[in-house]
């Protein structure tokens, strides 16, 4: 005991011994124990030495790396992939770190003029490959902004153009040429020629030791392949992506004991994981779960079905009335009818059917039906205002919904009774295409058809868009449009 007291009273009231130069040039070079021990150092003035010189602490072989602030403050700015590059870290301690330090990824961070301005030039695809955004991201962008999407302007293509047709994907020679990718193929389809095939080529020794080290979508983009034959080509040698939803997580005794005691949410929230993956985890150790979304039926309650309505049945229950109706057709037991007395038939009539029904405590239907049966008309509405001959006169004069706006009506009202009376638009905003106008479109452009027609551009595209998606051409088009053009005619009177 008295060297034990000795040792501590020198630690405390002893001067403090100065540092070597051996001692300075061993500092982060080796464990701070190691100083400890062969110097007589307490660690806490080994620790306190080096950071006061800012000599970071040695890492030995398969030990973990310190993370400092110099590198945190590189979390976000780029892909986890190339930070990892640059720090020599793995993907995936780049990403738990940046995770940890709740740091948005670098395909979230925030827009800056440049990307602004690159909005609405083209389609939102384009946009997206070139600022290493997701096509949503760009079009909500670009929506927020109030920036309208790109419109494709047809220009005649050169000789030049059409020979790299097929000589590449159609996605590489569009952002060539500076088309968008739906006029690319079209011009292919049209000249006949056979989308370009990719040559399958061996991989190298090379190749495969990139798959895994990274997303798929950047071993693609590196490598000149797709992203599909990278992700094939790293499950068919079983290879692991980098990814922290491709790395599994295998699941501890300790954690699986939380199954079924814990409601999922909750054993989600202590494990770290998703929910989907704690319920199938429970579903695959056939676990039931602690808190049931459906209360499961005991045999008390199933015999109380078809005892009276399903009404005062889930009433009793404390059930919704559509989940006692369905378990008892389930169970094949037939629904019981209260029998109608006078005074519930002396009602019928004297109000709407709803308001009948939610006094009666009965069904719409059955009090539809019951009254019905019984030649009794229903009750006028309460708020239903007849039509005056001042506003059947308005009817065809302006759109449906503007003259249900001027009426205070609603639009079904406007548009059934304006149908009732087979009154017709006198100016209807849509103007049916002629056969003289669908002519137009087999020899002329968007553009000059839209200039002939008074039409705008985009509604001679849709009217050819749509020719085309049903299948049919533009004779036969014509052929229909006058043939509903004689039909729709007045009969011409014959003197």
């Amino acid at each position: 005991m008295l060297e034990k007291f000795i040792h501590l009273f020198h630690s405390f009231y002893m001067p403090a011994r100065k540092w070597s130069q051996k001692e300075l040039r061993l500092l982060g070079k080796c464990p701070d124990e190691k100083l400890v021990q062969e110097y007589g150092r307490t660690p806490q003035a080994v620790i306190t030495k080096r950071s006061m010189l800012g000599i970071p602490k040695f890492v030995g072989k398969g030990e973990p790396r310190p993370w400092t602030p110099e590198d945190e403050s590189l979390l976000g700015t780029d892909t986890d992939y190339n930070i990892a590059q640059r720090l020599k870290r793995t993907t995936v301690s780049v990403t738990k770190r940046r995770r940890f330090r709740c740091i948005p990824h670098y395909q979230d961070r925030a827009w800056t003029e440049q990307e602004d301005a690159l909005l609405g030039t083209t389609t939102d695809r384009q946009v997206a490959e070139e600022v290493g955004r997701s096509t949503r991201q760009v079009r909500e962008r670009r929506r927020s902004k109030g920036i309208l999407p790109f419109i494709y302007k047809p220009r005649q293509w050169t000789v030049k153009e059409e020979r790299l047709v097929g000589t590449a994907s159609d996605y590489t020679i569009a952002k060539r040429l500076r088309r968008t990718l739906t006029s690319v193929q079209a011009k292919r389809d049209k000249l006949g020629i056979s989308p370009y095939k990719v040559k399958n080529r061996f991989w190298s020794d090379e190749e495969v030791e990139m798959l895994g080290t990274k997303p798929d979508a950047e071993v693609a983009r590196l490598l000149g392949r797709t992203r599909d034959a990278v992700r094939i080509q790293r499950r068919l040698r079983k290879i692991r992506g980098v990814d922290d939803e491709l790395v599994a997580k295998l699941w501890t005794k300790a954690e699986e004991k939380l199954l079924g005691k814990l409601s999922d949410e909750e054993v989600a929230k202590a494990t770290g994981r998703k929910v989907t993956a704690v319920r199938h985890r429970r579903h695959l150790l056939e676990i039931p779960p602690a808190v049931f979304l459906r209360r499961p039926w005991t045999k008390e309650e199933e015999k109380l079905l078809g005892t009276d309505t399903d009404e005062k049945i889930a009433e009793m229950l404390g059930r919704d009335r559509a989940t006692v109706g369905d378990h008892r057709r389930d169970l094949g037991i037939p629904t019981v009818v209260p029998e109608w007395t006078p005074e519930e038939t002396k009602l019928l009539g004297t109000a709407p059917d709803p308001q009948i029904a939610k006094q009666l405590g009965r069904s719409l239907d059955s009090v539809r039906n019951r009254r019905l049966r019984l030649g009794i008309p229903r009750a006028a509405l309460p708020n239903y205002r007849f039509w005056t001959d001042q506003e059947i006169a308005l009817l065809g004069t302006m759109p449906d919904s503007d003259l249900a706006k001027k009426l205070g009506r609603p639009y079904v009202a406007v548009r059934d009774k304006r149908n009732q009376l087979k009154i017709p638009y006198q100016q209807p905003r849509y103007v049916w295409w002629h056969p003289e106008e669908l002519k137009l479109l087999e020899s002329c452009s968007d553009e000059e058809v839209a200039k002939r027609t008074g039409r705008p551009i985009g509604a001679v595209r849709q009217k050819r868009w749509k020719l085309a998606m049903r299948g049919e051409s533009v004779h036969t088009a014509r052929a229909r449009a006058k043939f509903e053009a004689d039909q729709n005619a007045p009969p011409q009177s014959h003197s």
